[in-house]
C-alpha cells in the first residue's frame, strides 16, 4: 500500500452495515406482522373489485298476430361455496331439492365432491329459473346467469324460427352490459364506494309475416302427404303476392336426422312443367309470339341431332293454341316457343326473375345453381319445360309470383318491417293473358276435378325426373304444383313439392291434391 493512501475508518463502515441490516429486519418484520399475524383477522374486511356481466333482455320473434314464436328466458347455474355456508350441507341440499326437484339425482358426483373436506367449491349441472333463484337467497350460494330460447308453439315452424334466430342474432341478443363494484371479503357490494357501470342494450323484437293458422295447416297437410305418397320429402311455401312476405314455409322428410337448414332455400331441383308459364310470359312480353300463336309443328316429335323431344304421354296435339299447350303440358309446343324467344331473351329474363342469384331472404344457407355458360340447341329446348336447370323452391315461387302481381317481382322475406324491393319484369298486359291461360288450363285440364267450385285458381302442375349420375331415372321424380288464388287480386301464391313419391309419380296426382286441400282452407283465412 502507498504511504500516501489514507486508512479506512473501520468503525464508520461497521455502523453503516449494521444500519442497513436492521432496516431490512424491520421491513421484513412489519410484512410478517401484517400478512401473517393479523392477516386472517383482517381478511373479512379487505376490499377488492368484482366485474359483473349484465345480460340484456333478448328480443322475441313474433308471428303476424304478435304472438311470440321464440323468446329469451333467463336460466341460472348454481355454485356452492362451502366456507361461506351458514347452514348444514344436508339441510341445504334438502332445501334445494324441495325448490328444484330432481337436482340431487342429476348431480350425484357434484354432491359427492361437496362431502369431500378438501373441495370448497362445486357448480351444479342443472339450471334454475328466476323464481327458484330468489328462494335460494342463502349465504354461500352464487348464481351465474345465462339466456336460452323458448318456443311457446313447440315445433311449429321450428327449423325456420331457429334459422331466423341465427340470421337476426345480433338484433335479438342485444348488447351485454358490465359493472365494476367494490366488495368486501364476503363478496357483498360496498354501497359506500363508487361503482362503475356500462348499461346493457336490450335485444329487438322481430315481427314476422308467419300466420300461425296457415303454418299449422301447411305442416299438417305435408306430414299427411309425406306418408300418403311414401315420399322422400314434402315441402311448401305460401307468400303474399303483393309484398312477397312469407305467410308459411315448411319441409318434412322421411329421414328423421335433425336438420337445422331450411331445404326450401338450400335444396335445388329441376322445376319441370311448372316452369312453362314463365316461358310463355317471356314469349308474349318480348313479342316473340302473340296471344294467337298456334303450334303448327305439334303433330310430330322435334329432333335435335341425336335427341328427340316428345310429350310426357307420347301423344301429339296438332295446331295447339297457347291455352292448349299449357293445358296439355305440351313439350313440343314449348320447345317451339323458346326457339322463337331465342337464347339472349331467355337469359335476360332468367336473370331479371332472379333465378340465377340469391334472393337476400332473411334465412341462412340459400343455395343457387351455377350459371350455365353454354346452351346447345337441345339445352335451350329442354329449358322450355324446366329441365336441365335447377332452382330452389323460394326462387321458383318468387319468379312465378310475378304472374300474380302484374309482372312485378317482389323479394320474399319474413320480417314484416323490412323495406319492399321490387322490379318490373313483365307488363301487366302479359300477366293478364297468362292468367287467362292458367285459369283455362285448371278448369279444363287434368286437375279440374280437384278444384272446389267456389275457388278461382290460376296454377300449373309439373313433374321432373331426377338426374342420378348424369342420367335421368323414370322411377325418381319430383312432383310440384304452383299457383295463385283468386286469379284477379290474388290473396296468396303457393307451391307444394313432393320429392320421390313411391305412390303416384305425377305432380297432378300428388302435389296438386295437397295444394287444393290447403287452398280451400286459405280462402276463408286470408
Amino acid at each position: 500500500m502507498s504511504k500516501n493512501t489514507p486508512l479506512i475508518d473501520n468503525s464508520r463502515f461497521k455502523t453503516i452495515n449494521l444500519t442497513i441490516i436492521l432496516a431490512f429486519v424491520v421491513v421484513i418484520g412489519r410484512l410478517f406482522y401484517w400478512q401473517i399475524i393479523i392477516g386472517n383477522s383482517k381478511s373479512n374486511f379487505s376490499q377488492t373489485s368484482k366485474l359483473i356481466s349484465i345480460l340484456p333482455n333478448s328480443g322475441k320473434i313474433l308471428a303476424s298476430d304478435n304472438f311470440p314464436l321464440s323468446l329469451g328466458v333467463r336460466n341460472y347455474k348454481l355454485s356452492i361455496y362451502k366456507p361461506n355456508l351458514k347452514i348444514g350441507l344436508d339441510e341445504l341440499l334438502n332445501k334445494i331439492e324441495t325448490i328444484n326437484p330432481g337436482t340431487t339425482a342429476v348431480n350425484t358426483s357434484q354432491i359427492r365432491n361437496l362431502q369431500n373436506q378438501n373441495i370448497k367449491w362445486v357448480t351444479l349441472s342443472n339450471y334454475f329459473n328466476q323464481n327458484q333463484k330468489q328462494q335460494l337467497n342463502i349465504p354461500g350460494l352464487e348464481f351465474e346467469e345465462s339466456v336460452s330460447r323458448f318456443y311457446p308453439e313447440g315445433n311449429l315452424a321450428k327449423n325456420v324460427i331457429t334459422n331466423l334466430e341465427t340470421f337476426y342474432r345480433r338484433s335479438l341478443n342485444g348488447k351485454t352490459g358490465f359493472s365494476l363494484s367494490s366488495i368486501d371479503g364476503t363478496g357483498q357490494v360496498l354501497l359506500t364506494k363508487r361503482n362503475w357501470r356500462q348499461s346493457e342494450i336490450d335485444g329487438q323484437d322481430i315481427k314476422t309475416s308467419i300466420n300461425r293458422q296457415v303454418q299449422q295447416i301447411l305442416e299438417q297437410t305435408l306430414i299427411r302427404g309425406l306418408s300418403q305418397y311414401e315420399a322422400k320429402s314434402a315441402s311448401g311455401t305460401i307468400i303474399n303476392p303483393k309484398n312477397g312476405q312469407i305467410i308459411a314455409m315448411a319441409y318434412f322428410s322421411s329421414d328423421t336426422t335433425p336438420n337445422t337448414n331450411v331445404p326450401n332455400v338450400t335444396d335445388l331441383f329441376e322445376p319441370g312443367s311448372i316452369f312453362k308459364p314463365l316461358i310463355v310470359a317471356i314469349g308474349l312480353d318480348t313479342k316473340s309470339i302473340n296471344s294467337d300463336f298456334v303450334c303448327t309443328d305439334c303433330d310430330r316429335p322435334r329432333v335435335f341431332g341425336q335427341y328427340t323431344i316428345n310429350n310426357w304421354d307420347d301423344t301429339f296435339h296438332p295446331n295447339s293454341t297457347l291455352k292448349d299447350i299449357i293445358k296439355n303440358s305440351d313439350n313440343i309446343g314449348m320447345s317451339n316457343i323458346i326457339q322463337k324467344i331465342g337464347l339472349d331473351n331467355f337469359k335476360k329474363y332468367f336473370h331479371n326473375l332472379k333465378l340465377d342469384s340469391k334472393n337476400d331472404i332473411d334465412l341462412m344457407g340459400e343455395s343457387v345453381s351455377p350459371q350455365k355458360k353454354y346452351y346447345s340447341d337441345i339445352d335451350l329446348a329442354t329449358a322450355s319445360f324446366g329441365q336441365g336447370l335447377a332452382v330452389n323452391e323460394l326462387q321458383m315461387i318468387q319468379a312465378f309470383n310475378t304472374l300474380a302481381n302484374q309482372g312485378q317481382l317482389v323479394s320474399s322475406h319474413f320480417n314484416s318491417e323490412a323495406s319492399l324491393t321490387s322490379n318490373q319484369v313483365f307488363s301487366p298486359e302479359t300477366t293478364n293473358k297468362i292468367s287467362e291461360i292458367l285459369k283455362y288450363a285448371v278448369e279444363n285440364g287434368a286437375v279440374k276435378s280437384l278444384k272446389p267450385k267456389n275457388l278461382e285458381v290460376c296454377a300449373k302442375s309439373g313433374t321432373a325426373q331426377i338426374s342420378i349420375g348424369g342420367q335421368y331415372n323414370d322411377s325418381n321424380t319430383i312432383g310440384s304444383y304452383i299457383g295463385f288464388s283468386p286469379c284477379s287480386a290474388p290473396k296468396f301464391t303457393m307451391i307444394i313439392t313432393i320429392n320421390q313419391p313411391q305412390k303416384g309419380e305425377w305432380g297432378s296426382s300428388t302435389a296438386a291434391p295437397l295444394w287444393y286441400e290447403i287452398a280451400e282452407k286459405l280462402s276463408t283465412l286470408l
